[in-house]
């Protein structure tokens, strides 16, 4: 569990590597592979252009289960 407390501890630290991680995918126009709680369960692909999808994996295939517009920037 100490893990776990160390993660709560740097919730922020954390947030922000992951959106800078996001960034620098975006800028070398590759997407970016995270999970967002908020936009349901499964791994979420942000495209270089911001789209953004919910995957699925069935029978070894990736899949939109869901898409989403860019996130709001601010």
């Amino acid at each position: 569990m100490m893990l776990f407390d160390k993660a709560r501890r740097n919730a922020s630290t954390i947030r922000q590597l992951g959106a800078r991680a996001i960034e620098e995918a975006r800028k070398a126009g590759v997407p970016a592979f995270y999970v967002d709680p908020s936009l349901g369960e499964g791994i979420i692909k942000e495209m270089p252009d911001g789209t953004r999808h919910r995957l699925a994996k069935v029978e070894g295939e990736e899949i939109v289960v869901e898409s989403f517009g860019p996130r709001s920037r601010g």
